[in-house]
């Protein structure tokens, strides 16, 4: 039967007066703090790097090397380089690469099955190569902080920086660009020491340089990491060989919209063929 309003007995409320107040405003504010939670975790910053992961597809160089408190020279004009992979890191410091599978475990660096290339280089580059496989393979601290990474062995402390920060990518305008190597598909080779070929890109789209014997004038357009030239002009003259053979080389890269990728101070420019250009940065 249903009961009229007139029969109808009032329910006890299991709250005390304001309690049904208190319970909504504590569920909107519940609410209210998930949906926030929720915005953050679709819109903010990605979570940072795990502390038991490396840093994969990053590249970091040595700022300082010190031993017991004390500076410890490399060798003139050489650097650590540490470049890691998924469970791989790579280490070059001006001769052989050394390499072997890594790992972080409990604050340390883990580092088997070391191996490396076995080129000949003067003696005090191998003695430096010696130390570090003997440093890396001992399990070193790893202390990361922001784009700082700090490894310590023993007495030793090696302090890098991400590549990056250490070695910015040039700007492709503005820089003068000296050709030093020309790639054909796998293969690399130097160019002459003498070689002229340069360019030196425009804020106005256009490129002036040297082909390799000619001077040369052009237009360009950058869509990503692709560039296109057109008007490529060039004076008329023969230098023989190598000049001619390299000039034909550039002048097939640049009519081909070659991709363009820039490392620190290295610019290369490759056609869909596999020929390509390799710049290094001369001011």
């Amino acid at each position: 039967m249903v009961e009229s309003g007139r029969d109808r007995q009032p329910r006890a409320s299991p709250f005390r007066p304001g309690s049904m107040r208190a319970f909504l405003s504590m569920t909107l504010l519940a609410a209210v703090t998930a949906a926030i939670g929720g915005c953050g975790s679709q819109g903010g910053a990605e979570p940072s790097e795990a502390p038991d992961r490396l840093p994969v597809g990053q590249e970091f160089l040595s700022t300082e090397v010190t031993e017991a408190g004390e500076q410890r020279p490399l060798v003139a004009d050489t650097r650590i380089r540490l470049t890691f992979a998924e469970g791989e890191v790579t280490i070059n410091a001006g001769c052989n690469t050394l390499f072997g599978d890594a790992r972080l475990d409990d604050g340390r660096l883990v580092v088997e099955g070391m191996g490396g290339t076995e080129m000949g280089c003067a003696k005090p580059l191998m003695r430096q190569d010696d130390w570090l496989a003997e440093f890396f393979t001992s399990g070193p601290s790893w202390q990361r902080d922001g784009d700082k990474l700090v490894l310590t062995s023993g007495d030793t402390t090696i302090t890098l920086v991400e590549r990056q920060v250490a070695e910015p990518d040039q700007s492709l305008r503005g820089t003068r660009w000296q050709l030093d190597t020309i790639i054909e598909g796998a293969a690399a080779s130097s160019a002459p020491g003498e070689m002229k070929a340069h360019l030196r890109f425009s804020e106005d789209g256009s490129v002036r340089g040297n082909a390799g014997c000619n001077e040369l004038s052009a237009r360009y357009e950058r869509d990503g990491d692709q560039l296109t030239f057109s008007q490529i002009v060039t004076t008329r003259k023969s230098c023989g060989q190598p000049r001619d053979r390299i000039e034909r080389s550039v002048l097939a890269v640049l009519e081909n919209s070659p991709r363009v990728e820039i490392e620190a101070n290295r610019l290369t420019l490759t056609s869909e063929s596999g020929k390509g250009l390799g710049f290094v940065a001369a001011g």
